[in-house]
């Protein structure tokens, strides 16, 4: 049986806070892993709670040096002037407290409190420097001013830390019972980016340049309305493309810990194959994604020129599934784009040989004039939306799905 009042935060032998709704990921994540600590519940804390509680009850806490907590809040832009700023703006609640069993806040009948009527951060500071310092004991006024912390215990750590920087500082978390399953602070700070990631736009990466000019103006007239949830990388940052640069920026911030959902989309080709086996998504962190596009009904059976034969010196023109061997994003611009007057397509040139998935990369002839067509097309959307229903959306819409359903 775990007991909530049993948990609270300590500067020193100090209490300045309880956690009655339970204890949240932000302050969990001032602490770290190897700061577990566990103890015995001595006689005079089972008597204070007033609890019918064993002496020697194993409990369990989270212990760290006061500078070093510090710099941890610090790290995550709680810093002192933010924490003090925070604590001198709780002070406008106790303006209108008033607490009709406190003797110290009676008066003539003006509603004034004795207690905390002229209570200022500067006395806040002296009272926190004398009960950490010897006293062990909050006033009245300073433990008043912190129960307005509620939700904010990272914050009203850090302003404790500011005045007594030297102190320890303890998080109790109750009985070692009823916290066996607790997976540590770090899963604090996993929980903590992972809620962070869905305030932030989805960040997409592609293999290149003409993806991006592709796909932004594709996102922005299939969804309108997702615009400004989802960012796709400008080659400004990252000039070099391909499959394999792709891979490495993954590998990148899965290192660096990115907190944004991040989906870096690969071409359905031979390269982009490739790349997937050696960069192997599963390992990935939970942010990040890494994908292909989507398999084309078109490219089931799609006109291929392979190499130079004594019998056919310029290549040899045959059918073939040329999903994960050569589709770019230009295959998914639409049939209106693809089909030429005689009705034929653009063959697929096949290239260099890719030993790591056994077979041939592919690339569709006549990309430039496709890219520019793609650019007249955009424009005509752009200009009248209602003709978008007169042309084909159906590949860059799967593509587009592909990265809204990513997390899914």
């Amino acid at each position: 049986m775990e007991f909530m009042d049993l948990s609270g935060l300590y500067v020193g032998d100090v209490r300045v806070c309880s956690f009655h709704e339970g204890i949240g990921d932000r302050v969990l994540s001032a602490f770290t892993d190897d700061m577990d600590a566990y103890r015995e519940l001595s006689a005079k804390e089972a008597a204070s709670f007033g609890h019918r509680l064993p002496q020697g009850l194993p409990m369990r806490d989270l212990v760290g040096a006061g500078p070093v907590i510090a710099d941890r809040l610090d790290a995550m832009g709680i810093t002192e002037p933010v924490a003090m700023a925070f604590m001198d703006n709780l002070l406008k609640p106790l303006e209108t407290y008033h607490d009709v069993n406190c003797p110290a806040c009676q008066s003539d009948g003006d509603g004034s409190r004795a207690c905390t009527r002229d209570y200022t951060l500067a006395a806040w500071v002296r009272d926190i420097q004398d009960a950490v310092g010897g006293a062990g004991r909050l006033s009245e006024a300073a433990y008043r001013l912190m129960t307005y912390a509620l939700e904010e215990e990272h914050v009203l750590l850090r302003a404790v830390l500011s005045v007594v920087p030297a102190a320890t500082a303890r998080l109790a978390l109750g009985t070692a019972e009823g916290w066996q399953t607790f997976a540590g602070a770090s899963a604090a700070v996993d929980q903590l980016r992972l809620d962070a990631s869905q305030c932030t736009p989805l960040v997409v990466l592609t293999e290149g340049r003409s993806d991006v000019a592709i796909l932004e103006p594709s996102f922005a007239l299939l969804y309108p309305h997702l615009k400004d949830l989802v960012r796709f990388m400008d080659f400004a940052y990252r000039p070099v493309g391909g499959a394999g640069p792709l891979a490495s920026t993954l590998r990148t911030f899965a290192a660096a810990g990115i907190a944004n959902r991040v989906v870096g989309l690969f071409d359905n080709d031979t390269a982009g194959c490739d790349a997937l086996r050696a960069l192997r998504p599963d390992t990935l962190p939970g942010n990040l994604r890494a994908l292909r596009y989507p398999d084309l009904e078109l490219a089931r059976r799609y006109p291929t020129i392979g190499p130079p034969t004594c019998d056919a010196p310029e290549g040899r023109q045959e059918h073939a599934d040329i999903n994960g061997a050569a589709c770019s994003i230009e295959l998914y611009l639409g049939r209106d784009l693809l089909v030429r007057e005689d009705g034929s397509l653009p063959p697929v040139q096949w290239r260099s040989f890719v030993p790591g998935v056994n077979r041939y990369q592919g690339e569709i002839t006549n990309k430039a004039a496709l890219q520019q067509d793609f650019q007249t097309k955009v424009r005509t959307a752009t200009a009248s939306p209602s003709a978008m229903a007169t042309q084909d959306w159906s590949g860059l819409q799967a593509i587009c799905a592909t990265v809204l359903t990513a997390f899914h």
